[in-house]
């Protein structure tokens, strides 16, 4: 996470091409932010919450589960609110990584953020590409309940492959990568506002405050993903019942 002021992009160690005239226009670069920022983190503040639900017992995940599918019209909501803005922060990100463009005014980060912003923002995206099709599009027009997500989510995270559970340990850097992402572009969407301009003291203020939730989140995360693979928390106590009882779906064309 950043704790410095923010730097000039401007110098040799900066390869990207001058930003094409669309790409200078200030409403571009905020739509951009706001398209990760706003869903990225409203998806992880909610799967977080809905997750969390399983360290109190399987029956808790269910009915956190049932409550989120309980949404009307939930997949109109998830569709405008969540994945097109994802869909198009995703896509202007790749194309600016492969043309090595930017946009105007530069993103407020040193040059080592910066490489990982790009890194974590790809594997993000390979995450996703991993999750959503097994649990959110598991089967078409179907949607898990709550006992066949943990089934699934069991299984997957305690699977091992000589020995090690790769795919647990692929969660947990998932997580890792996509809170870092959020946290930092949280804190560079605060940085090139006016507010943030004005106040260093402010900025560093907030950039601490920023590592702190994304380091709370990613907590959060591996609690859950040691619970399924292990079946033990991560932080002290037993479990009420068991995670999931429910046997895993078969999947449908």
């Amino acid at each position: 996470m950043p704790t410095t002021l923010p730097v000039s992009l401007s110098g040799p160690d900066v390869a990207e091409r001058a930003a094409a005239p669309l790409l200078r226009a200030p409403r571009v670069r905020q739509a951009f932010a706001l398209s990760g920022v706003v869903p990225l983190g409203a998806f992880l503040v909610a799967h977080l919450a809905m997750n969390a639900r399983a360290l109190e017992g399987g029956s808790a995940f269910a009915a956190s589960v049932r409550a989120v599918h309980g949404i009307p019209v939930l997949p109109l909501v998830e569709s405008l609110f969540v994945f097109a803005p994802l869909a198009f922060h995703g896509g202007l990100g790749v194309w600016l990584v492969a043309t090595r463009r930017v946009l105007e005014p530069p993103a407020p980060y040193s040059r080592g953020v910066r490489l990982a912003m790009r890194a974590t923002a790809i594997a993000t995206l390979a995450f996703l590409a991993m999750h959503l099709p097994e649990l959110r599009f598991h089967s078409s027009g179907v949607r898990l309940d709550g006992g066949e997500l943990g089934s699934v989510l069991d299984a997957d995270l305690s699977t091992l492959v000589h020995g090690v559970p790769w795919r647990g340990l692929a969660y947990l850097v998932g997580a890792g990568c996509a809170t870092f992402h959020f946290a930092c572009g949280l804190w560079g969407f605060f940085a090139v506002t006016r507010s943030g301009r004005a106040n260093p003291a402010r900025m560093r203020w907030a950039a601490w405050a920023a590592a702190g939730l994304g380091i709370a989140m990613w907590v959060g995360f591996a609690d859950i993903a040691v619970l399924r693979a292990t079946g033990a928390k991560l932080f002290g106590g037993e479990r009420v019942d068991p995670v999931s009882a429910a046997p895993c779906p078969t999947t449908t064309p």
